[in-house]
């Protein structure tokens, strides 16, 4: 009940509608803070999975975060690069609305035309020289060269059923499993008669040798690898499901397995999959993980690890690791059996299997310092340095 006493008006705080009042809020706080703390917990457990903010600033460019950034940290607001291109409002509000960066016409065209999307993958960390044009590529072959390779496995008189390769005389239980989805990849330099990148496959002479060469690395330096070199009976769509089957046998038969490695050939040229190192050519290396499955980001950090600890040994050996939906690819890559579970796209189409037997010699260095997470592994291949050997 209001009264006006010499000019001001006054509030009887007793009567029984205002008590009712702030009973209501009362309540109505409580009730606030009782939704914002379940609203808080629920928030809590998808964030280790993934960020909302993340998936907001998703849409804006580069740029434009780090001017939004700059607000609480100077620095990054007065970087030359940022400071030129000072972002309006209403194009902050753009990029919101439609994920469209007026700069990247990238963003115009990714959603419309087919195949394009590919060229969405997601850079997580970028090594040396690494932009959007030289991310991964997973190309199939033309389908009558497939068809050809279909051929040419059953003509083989002297076929036998691969089985995993291991050196039982090497110490250590089994802890890798690696294995090769599309096993028929390889390298144009290592082919007779053929010069085209969307030809570089054979039944034979293809990336089952790098994965190989990549366990008897590891064997040496006392982790127990498994390699299956076996093709699949599949149709090319069809064999990451084949390979998954593979790998969930394997890791039932060995039951130390922890890291799961699927090795793959970029469809990249020379000038995007070349590294001199030290006067030695290496076959560069990229780590692509799946978000198609609710663990990803285990496997996102696994990836992280060996791209730091190949950049410590191999300055600018690693291209970095990329990160790829569902919409670009098959996007869970079996990467749901462990966490510990990575693809590598080790070379392009331009390499050699010397060039590439490099690499795998120097991640499998990089895996063994995190597994043992001692001082730098100094074993050396017994095929030397140089790439010689099978």
């Amino acid at each position: 009940m209001r009264n006006r006493y010499r000019g001001f008006t006054t509030v009887n705080m007793s009567t029984p509608r205002v008590r009712q009042l702030f009973v209501l809020l009362i309540l109505g706080t409580a009730v606030i803070f009782i939704l914002t703390g379940l609203f808080a917990m629920v928030q809590a457990e998808r964030s280790a999975h993934s960020s909302d903010l993340g998936k907001i600033t998703a849409h804006f460019s580069t740029e434009t975060l780090l001017y939004w950034m700059g607000g609480e940290i100077p620095y990054l607001s007065s970087m030359k690069a940022i400071a030129d291109k000072e972002p309006r409002f209403s194009r902050m509000f753009f990029e919101l609305m439609t994920s469209v960066d007026p700069q990247d016409p990238r963003s115009f065209l990714g959603s419309e035309l087919p195949g394009f999307a590919l060229f969405d993958t997601e850079i997580v960390v970028a090594g040396e020289g690494v932009d959007y044009t030289s991310v991964p590529i997973e190309s199939p072959p033309p389908p009558d060269l497939e068809q050809k390779l279909k051929e040419s496995e059953k003509k083989k008189e002297d076929h036998e059923e691969k089985k995993e390769e291991k050196d039982d005389s090497a110490p250590g239980k089994d802890r890798v499993f690696i294995y090769h989805t599309h096993f028929t990849e390889s390298y144009l330099p290592e082919l007779k008669n053929s010069d085209q990148p969307n030809r570089a496959y054979d039944n034979e002479k293809n990336i089952t040798k790098v994965g190989t060469r990549l366990g008897k690395s590891l064997e040496k330096l006392g982790i127990g690898s498994r390699v299956s070199t076996e093709g699949y009976d599949a149709e090319w769509n069809r064999l990451y499901q084949a390979s998954r089957k593979r790998a969930v046998a394997a890791m039932k038969e060995y039951e130390d397995l922890s890291y799961l490695i699927d090795v793959h050939r970029d469809s990249q040229r020379r000038n995007k999959t070349t590294k001199k190192i030290d006067g030695e050519n290496y076959a560069r290396i990229a780590f692509v993980v799946g978000t198609a499955h609710k663990n990803w980001e285990k496997n996102e950090q696994f990836a992280l690890k060996l791209h730091k600890k190949l950049d410590e040994l191999y300055p600018g050996l690693s291209k970095g690791v990329f990160r790829k939906s569902r919409a670009m690819g098959n996007g869970e890559y079996n990467q749901s059996l462990s966490p510990q579970s990575v693809l590598v796209e080790i070379g392009g189409v331009d390499n050699t299997f010397q060039e590439t037997y490099r690499t795998a010699d120097a991640l499998a260095r990089a895996i063994a310092e995190i597994h043992f997470q001692a001082t730098p592994v100094d074993a050396q291949p017994k095929g030397g340095e140089d790439g010689q050997g099978d």
